[in-house]
């Protein structure tokens, strides 16, 4: 017994040690300007994006190994990386500005995504997650939340989560964001929910007008790039931009646009005036050719006064990433409630700080790692 022991001990300690880091950027072949949100993976289990600089870390078995990359403007390579740093160039897919149509054939293409979209609008897809919030104020770092947790997804938002680790700093800021990620996930979804506006929705006709500004091809499919516009007023916040959908199978790759009637609550003399608030959310087909969650940024641009005198400019940047997708996931999730306070929710959890230096998930910036470093010095919750 002690013999078949060692050698599991063996066993796993080798595959240990011969993991390793893949580091990498990614830009562009023509402009050589970086390239955010690239998504780099070996398989389902070892996979990252990259952060807003094109940098990225992942973390392989072993090297030599095959890495996919794929981003939905650019054309998608397969690699052999034998190296631990990687410059990576990618090639734009040339897009096609269209010619006049006869009858709106961006309003069919909305309404044939709406109607396939309705087959599994109430089907949960089970996944683990990530969260990372970090917020400035007037370019101080002010707060700082990442959290892993299990999540029900659908095709309208974020409904259940269970973190399972997670970290809180916060610095002796006036200004709190404890429950924003109930709007990052309530925004996730690519159909309209009870909170937000957005085009696939059953009134879509009479709630957006429809134009398509290009069309590319995408892996031997043509991906036409719809502008959404809103024509009817209302109080309600509002998705205004862009859907990028595939028409020959009606999936969802991606939303970018911007949240408008996004209101900020405040108390006593403070004020906070919501300036920009912009979405970028990608989505792709899993094993069982089912449109599911990639991930979503939701970033907020706000001004905050004091007695309506002096102005701070506050920023707030959220990416929730799913991980993997798997029925797994499904015990004990809690319902996320528009008061469902992260605080009250993850600050009994242990903090490891040594976890989280080893859990990137997606590679912070110098100018994250850095407002890390400044939060944990001074931070009053952890």
């Amino acid at each position: 017994m002690k013999i078949k022991l060692l050698i599991i001990f063996f066993f796993l300690t080798s595959n240990i040690l011969l993991a390793q880091t893949i580091k990498g950027k990614i830009i562009d072949e023509d402009a050589h300007n970086v390239i955010a949100y690239v998504t780099i993976q070996v398989d389902e289990n070892h996979k990252t994006i990259s952060n807003e600089n094109g940098e990225f870390e992942l973390l392989v078995n072993s090297l030599p190994c095959e890495l996919y990359i794929s981003h939905i403007s650019y054309q998608s390579v397969k690699i052999k990386a034998s190296d631990q740093f990687l410059l990576l160039k990618l090639k734009p897919i040339a897009q096609n500005l269209n010619e006049v149509v006869v009858g709106n054939y961006a309003l069919s293409i909305m309404k044939s995504t709406y109607d396939k979209a309705l087959i599994n609008v109430e089907e949960s897809f089970f996944a683990k997650a990530f969260l990372r919030q970090i917020a400035y104020e007037t370019d101080r770092p002010t707060y700082l939340n990442e959290i892993f947790f299990n999540a029900d997804w659908k095709c309208y938002g974020l409904l259940k989560w269970l973190p399972t680790e997670s970290r809180f700093l916060q610095n002796d800021s006036h200004v709190s964001y404890t429950n924003i990620s109930v709007s990052a996930f309530e925004l996730s979804g690519f159909l309209a929910n009870n909170h937000v506006m957005k085009p696939l929705s059953s009134k879509l006709d009479s709630l957006y007008s429809f134009k398509i500004k290009s069309t590319y091809q995408l892996d031997g499919s043509e991906v036409a790039i719809i502008s959404c516009q809103l024509k009817v007023k209302t109080e309600k916040p509002y998705f205004d931009g862009d859907y990028y959908i595939n028409t020959d199978t009606y999936q969802v790759l991606k939303l970018d646009g911007k949240i408008k009637n996004f209101s900020l609550t405040s108390n006593g003399i403070l004020r906070a005036k919501a300036k920009e608030i912009n979405l970028m959310s990608q989505y792709h087909l899993n094993n069982d050719r089912k449109n599911v969650l990639d991930f979503s940024v939701f970033n907020i641009k706000s001004k905050m006064t004091v007695l309506g005198i002096g102005t701070k400019e506050l920023e707030l940047y959220n990416t929730l990433y799913m991980i993997d997708y798997n029925n797994s996931y499904n015990n004990n999730l809690k319902a996320l409630q528009s008061k469902t306070n992260d605080v009250k929710t993850t600050q009994n959890m242990v903090y490891n700080s040594d976890f989280w230096k080893s859990n990137l998930i997606i590679k912070r910036t110098i100018k994250e790692e850095e407002a890390i470093k400044n939060l944990e010095k001074s931070s009053i919750i952890k």
